[in-house]
């Protein structure tokens, strides 16, 4: 007990020193010393716990890794995306991959998939395998009647020739790549190379080829604020108010209404025989150019499909799809000029039956956009039926003397 004393007086004498030569100028020295005594003691209190400390690292690291996130990386690799070693844990590398993908469908590029663009990738990066060749079944031949017996010749047996081996054939993998609207690729389509890690005797082609996408619905038109061609509506003027359009111009059979904030100014026109709705118009312009990923995430979820067809335009009619192709804004441009002017509509509806069009201008950004939505069948029915701008009077005829 008296050593143990005598070795705590000597320990706070040393100390009570060393602070004395502190403050005669070796304060560094002094912190330094502190800090030694308390480091090895931290050290040495790491060691002891080491172990658990690694144990728990090492399992927040295992905790990390995604079996849904490594066949993500895999698939993006596929299709040209670098995200480099796929190990299951989603990095910078990953969210970069991530965001080209996104930018190649036209959709958000956030670095975050959603459900619908992990079903695109799967979509995309899924082998079409060709269908299993129906096997022959050889027919049994027929029975043969019991006859008198048939002299028959002998002939010699033809020799049989060993098979040559012949190399299997290539296995063929169709993995279809999205167009994203406004690019320059050839034929519209972009090109991934894949290189499949297989042996030489078993070499997998893989072609690429442009997605095919159904046509419109016929029971779901795309619509603008909810006016869809082919329907009756009474209240257009009203309908595009209530959404925030103002200063609208309206006649039997036209409306004209606009909307202006800071950042776009927009027109929508509405064009109607016997309040049927035949043409629809909306027209964009960005006061500052806005990026094309972002008008195309918000034009992909308002109008899916027909943003996934060639130049995202459908329409039935050939000759309509060549003189309107990118030009749509001349569909309608006398039909708006003359909305009361019958031969104007009959020449319409005979030269186009039906067109519905996205056009975005601008490449990396986007000034301006016009949709434009036709369907012949209300000015059809009008002509059939005698109404609207086909209605025919009798007053000209009774004003008419000889």
């Amino acid at each position: 007990m008296r050593k143990l004393t005598k070795l705590t007086s000597a320990l706070c004498l040393s100390l009570a020193v060393s602070a004395t030569t502190a403050r005669a100028g070796s304060e560094d020295f002094i912190f330094g010393l502190g800090a030694g005594i308390i480091g090895s003691a931290i050290v040495n209190g790491a060691k002891k716990n080491a172990p658990a400390q690694t144990q728990k690292r090492t399992t927040r690291k295992r905790t990390n890794f995604s079996a849904e996130t490594q066949d993500i990386q895999l698939r993006l690799n596929m299709l040209g995306f670098d995200t480099g070693t796929p190990d299951g844990v989603s990095g910078r590398r990953t969210r970069n991959a991530i965001r080209q993908f996104q930018i190649s469908i036209g959709a958000y590029a956030n670095g975050k998939l959603d459900n619908r663009q992990i079903a695109k990738l799967y979509e995309l990066t899924t082998p079409q395998q060709p269908a299993a060749p129906t096997p022959v079944v050889a027919s049994a031949p027929a029975p043969v009647a019991a006859t008198a017996p048939i002299p028959v010749a002998i002939v010699a047996p033809t020799p049989v020739v060993a098979p040559v081996a012949t190399a299997a054939p290539s296995q063929q993998i169709n993995i279809t790549i999205p167009v994203t609207p406004g690019s320059n690729a050839t034929n519209n389509a972009q090109v991934v190379n894949v290189t499949p890690n297989v042996s030489p005797k078993n070499e997998t082609q893989v072609a690429v080829t442009t997605s095919k996408h159904p046509a419109l619905d016929p029971a779901n038109l795309p619509s603008i604020h909810g006016l869809t061609v082919e329907r009756f509506e009474h209240d257009v003027r009203g309908l595009l108010e209530k959404v925030g359009y103002q200063g609208c111009l309206v006649d039997e059979t036209k409306t004209v209404c606009t909307l202006e904030k800071d950042t776009l100014s927009e027109t929508v026109s509405v064009l109607t025989q016997d309040e049927n709705i035949y043409g629809l118009q909306r027209e964009v312009s960005f006061k500052n150019p806005a990026p094309r990923a972002a008008i195309m995430g918000k034009l992909l979820d308002a109008y899916p499909v027909l943003t996934h067809l060639e130049n995202m335009t459908a329409t039935e009619d050939k000759t309509c799809r060549i003189t309107y192709v990118n030009n749509s804004g001349e569909l309608l441009k006398e039909a708006l000029d003359k909305p009361s002017n019958a031969e104007a509509l009959r020449q319409l509806s005979d030269s186009c039956t039906d067109y519905h069009s996205l056009e975005v201008f601008g490449e990396d950004t986007v000034s301006g956009l016009r949709l434009v939505f036709y369907s012949s069948k209300p000015i059809k029915e009008a002509i059939e039926n005698r109404k609207g701008a086909f209605q025919i009077s009798s007053k000209p005829a009774q004003d008419l003397t000889f």
